[in-house]
């Protein structure tokens, strides 16, 4: 088989994926008419560049590093994030005294994009390109929350959910009407999930109709208290509203 040849079937069985995903090597054999060792031999080369995943009974779907990477171009650069998302932040930053970031989804994780650090002696310290799993995290709850149902389902199916404190959400069901809870209300809470002392309040910043990114306020737990939840989360939902403005003034 030509080189051209090989590249065809690879796109096929890709294509195949993307429209059916969880099929077993067999059924994209007998789907596309490929041969049992070249199908393999495609099938392993997509999985080994992170277009492709195999589940935990042997199917294949789309990546979430792909999901993330494509979610992410299609609707802002990065760096355009990074820097429209300033004059709301530092206006938040100014109105709590407190740490205010953004971040983004990358496979099954956050990652801070900015970072406006807090004014007071003792504050939560972030950094840029730090990551963290997303169910524990404010700002991965709230993305995840507001993704399509698809992705959103794919990413909860994968997530290892891993206990980091007493609060963390560590089973689907529980994480799943959290989820809900978010979109209702429009801002996701980490109570305390990823780390005893500290909450956060997120909200989503949209591009295109479509979530990309979320803004955060975080702080010890005694400053950002449940009792101020309504109060931080209406400032919060006030400067993401700000940040999607900006982004869409292009």
């Amino acid at each position: 088989m030509n080189e051209v040849g090989t590249l065809k079937k690879g796109l096929d069985i890709f294509l195949l994926i993307l429209k059916q995903p969880n099929l077993t090597v067999l059924e994209i054999m007998n789907a596309l008419e490929i041969n049992k060792s070249t199908t393999y031999r495609l099938v392993n080369t997509l999985e080994q560049n992170q277009f492709i995943v195999r589940t935990d009974n042997n199917r294949y779907q789309l990546s979430n590093a792909l999901s993330s990477m494509i979610l992410q171009n299609e609707n802002v650069p990065s760096y355009e994030l990074d820097w429209k998302a300033v004059p709301a932040m530092k206006k938040l930053g100014q109105q709590t005294k407190e740490t205010i970031y953004t971040g983004m989804l990358l496979d099954l994780e956050v990652v801070i994009t900015q970072v406006m650090n807090g004014q007071y002696t003792t504050r939560t310290h972030m950094e840029i390109g730090a990551n963290s799993p997303i169910h524990h995290n404010a700002i991965g709850k709230c993305i995840l929350a507001h993704l399509e149902e698809t992705s959103r389902e794919r990413i909860l199916n994968a997530l290892s959910l891993e206990t980091y404190t007493e609060n963390t959400i560590v089973t689907k069901e529980a994480l799943a009407e959290e989820l809900q809870k978010i979109r209702e209300v429009g801002y996701s809470v980490d109570d305390e999930e990823g780390e005893l002392g500290v909450r956060c309040i997120a909200a989503p910043i949209w591009k295109n109709n479509k979530v990309i990114a979320a803004v955060a306020l975080t702080g010890p737990s005694v400053r950002i208290s449940t009792e101020k939840d309504d109060y931080h989360a209406n400032l919060v939902q006030e400067c993401a509203k700000e940040i999607t403005t900006s982004i869409a003034q292009d």
